[in-house]
């Protein structure tokens, strides 16, 4: 047992540390990609490209305050591009492949892409750039001195500069983060593959011996790639599909299926380890999501690094990237809610089937749900999808969503009041409207009960909120009773009936004194009444029924001492005068009562304070003879004025004496 506890705990930990391994991996790539979507000076895969991070790579900083500045900046950094381009195929090391990386991002920063979705912003500045390079390449660019500085414009107003023999125009941004810079404007992602298409067979300036940007691009491979690799595949696989090279487009798809066949066996692993009940199924199953935003987080930066793809496969590739990493976290986040969930109800403090586990559930799964949907909603905005146009219309359809699952949600309503008033609790016997039961679960659309014939009563929560509701386990249960002396009873009788069992009730230690309640209360067809009302100290009903039994017996005992007789319905024919009872105890019960009468210890109305003080409590429950009984031995009252302490014997011998006293006198 403490070897299988040691071997929970070390598994425990060891998913804890994935998990912290996860979510700050996952962290480091949102606060990435969010700054490489809203700063031009980081790249995609977080490299800093601010003047002062690149003082090592000997890159000078982009201008763009002018027409001049930005077209003169485009030039430079192509030069720069072309100068590192020319030795990287014989050279490649990782500071190559990095400053190749900044120079192009660089090119990227000079083009308008606030119209892009954020996720394909890279690959479409990509291949913007490598249509700018071409076509600038081809055709005879202006001296940079004709070029409008910033001077030539007026601090108000549109302001743009179109290069000569192109449609392509520079224009000056108004408002957002690059405001009053100068960059190629948006129409220039459309613009230059068409103008790039009509010029194509013109010849290419470059130092490089390259036909073209566009096709020359889509070879470059990272540093862990060699080049001899490349030249050594077919000319067929060389191709270009989907703007990508055949050969890479295949090699991402074997990478993938193979970390698809890894994560599936994984996946049947997990199975086989996943138990029943506790935390440790949501433990195992949050490994699930961890896995895969892992293999994506790892994968995506060797694929745009070292493989490189580009165009419309590069696009599929970020998105599904995207997708993925989007879904997993959404999934992630709404299964750490769960096992927030179950960890707090598996506390001995909250009942599995209560209210308060139900709300539990209910309310961090509904906060995992949201946060499920925002993290989808923002993937979803990053794939450049209009997540607001959406859930705006999904609005207007919640409404008739609303109206549809009316009574779902007034169950719903219905529980949370009950919830807050808490008027019932699991294992409560309660009388609901004409419905009576133990409450055997609290849900969140309904409550049920067991009938007293084992019968499942299932109420739902919006009419119980509604109902009558009388809570029995909430305060002490009720003894009501009557009971029926004949007629025949001697009034002494009676008060010495009476008198017995209010002194009986005080002292049982189950019975609350303050609430003994037993009087002569009416004349009946066929018997005197006497009433009978007291509350039991217990919320368990099995126990009440023992003390209500051990009251019953006491009770009819008294009656028997007292001479009397229980009256029961009939129909008696009197032939003659009937003379009063002359049982066994009835001249002992009339005596009795004298003697309280000529010692001022009359019980009637009530007992006196101070003898109510010394007898609350003192009669031993269970009674003697019972296996739960404290004092086995025989029951005696150590009250000096106890009612009952003479004998019949010697009450009678103290009347003789006290009427020889009276002759004497």
């Amino acid at each position: 047992m403490r070897f299988k506890l040691k071997n929970d705990l070390k598994r425990l930990c060891l998913n804890a540390a994935k998990f912290a391994a996860v979510m700050v991996l996952a962290c480091a790539f949102q606060t990435v990609a969010l700054d490489a979507q809203e700063r031009p000076d980081i790249g995609p895969l977080g490299i800093d490209l601010t003047d002062s991070a690149t003082d090592e790579l000997s890159i000078g900083g982009v201008r763009t305050e002018s027409p001049r500045e930005t077209l003169t900046s485009f030039m430079r950094l192509r030069d720069e591009l072309e100068a590192v381009l020319l030795t990287y195929p014989t050279d490649k090391t990782a500071a190559k492949a990095t400053r190749i990386e900044v120079l192009f991002d660089r090119l990227i920063s000079l083009i308008d892409l606030s119209s892009v979705p954020d996720t394909t912003k890279h690959e479409v500045g990509s291949t913007t750039v490598a249509a700018l390079l071409d076509i600038f390449g081809r055709i005879e660019l202006p001296n940079p001195e004709e070029v409008p500085a910033l001077d030539d414009f007026d601090d108000e107003g549109f302001a743009q500069y179109q290069v000569p023999g192109t449609p392509i125009r520079i224009t000056r941004i108004d408002n957002g983060p690059r405001e009053r810079e100068f960059l190629f404007n948006e129409r220039v992602t459309v613009v230059a593959p068409r103008i790039l298409e009509g010029i194509k067979d013109e010849p290419l300036t470059s130092p490089l011996g390259i036909r073209s940007w566009s096709v020359a691009l889509p070879q470059f491979t990272g540093p862990m790639i060699p080049n001899s690799i490349v030249l050594a595949l077919p000319e067929s696989l060389l191709k270009l599909w989907l703007g990508t090279p055949i050969w890479k487009i295949v090699a991402i798809l074997l990478i993938t299926a193979l970390a698809i066949g890894l994560l599936a066996v994984a996946h049947n692993v997990l199975l086989r380890l996943e138990p029943e009940d506790g935390c440790r199924p949501l433990i195992i199953r949050l490994i699930r999501p961890s896995l895969l935003l892992v293999t994506v987080l790892l994968l995506l930066p060797f694929f745009e690094r070292e493989i490189n793809p580009s165009g419309t496969f590069a696009l599929l590739v970020n998105n599904s990237a995207t997708l993925i990493v989007s879904v997993a976290s959404a999934w992630f986040v709404w299964l750490i809610m769960r096992l927030v969930a179950e960890a707090i109800i598996l506390s001995p403090r909250i009942d599995d089937d209560s209210l308060d586990a139900n709300l539990l559930r209910l309310g961090t799964g509904s906060i995992g749900f949201f946060g499920a949907v925002a993290l989808l909603a923002m993937g979803l905005q990053e794939l450049g999808l209009p997540v607001v146009s959406i859930l705006a219309g999904l609005g207007v359809g919640g409404l008739a969503l609303a109206l549809a699952i009316r009574p779902t949600l007034e169950n719903f309503i219905g529980g949370f009041i009950l919830y807050l008033d808490q008027p019932v609790s699991v294992g409560d016997y309660c009388t609901i409207g004409e419905l009576g039961g133990v409450v055997e679960s609290i849900g969140i659309r309904s409550t049920k009960l067991t009938a007293l014939d084992q019968t499942l009563i299932t109420i739902p929560n919006a009419q119980l909120a509604d109902l009558h509701i009388v809570n029995w386990s909430r305060n002490d249960i009720q003894i009501s009773r009557t009971i029926a002396l004949r007629y025949e009873t001697n009034p002494d009788q009676v008060r010495y009936v009476l008198a017995k069992s209010r002194e009986m009730l005080h002292a049982h230690p189950k019975i609350d004194g303050d609430t003994v309640r037993v009087r002569f209360n009416d004349y009946g067809d066929y018997a005197l009444l006497l009433s009978l009302r007291v509350f039991v100290k217990t919320r368990n009903w099995n126990e009440y029924y023992a003390v209500q039994e051990d009251i019953l017996f006491r009770i009819g005992e008294i009656v028997k001492e007292a001479g009397a007789e229980f009256a029961f319905p009939s129909q008696t024919l009197y032939l003659g005068k009937d003379g009063e009872p002359t049982g066994p105890g009835a001249e002992h019960a009339i005596r009795e009562v004298e003697r309280w009468r000529s010692g001022n210890q009359f019980p009637f109305p009530q007992f006196p304070a101070a003898k109510l003080d010394r007898i609350g409590g003192t009669l031993k429950y269970p009674p003697p003879g019972s296996p739960d009984a404290i004092f086995p031995e025989a029951e005696t009252f150590n009250d000096s004025e106890n009612l009952s302490a003479e004998s019949f014997e010697e009450q009678q011998e103290s009347l003789q004496q006290q009427e020889e006293e009276k002759k004497e006198g």
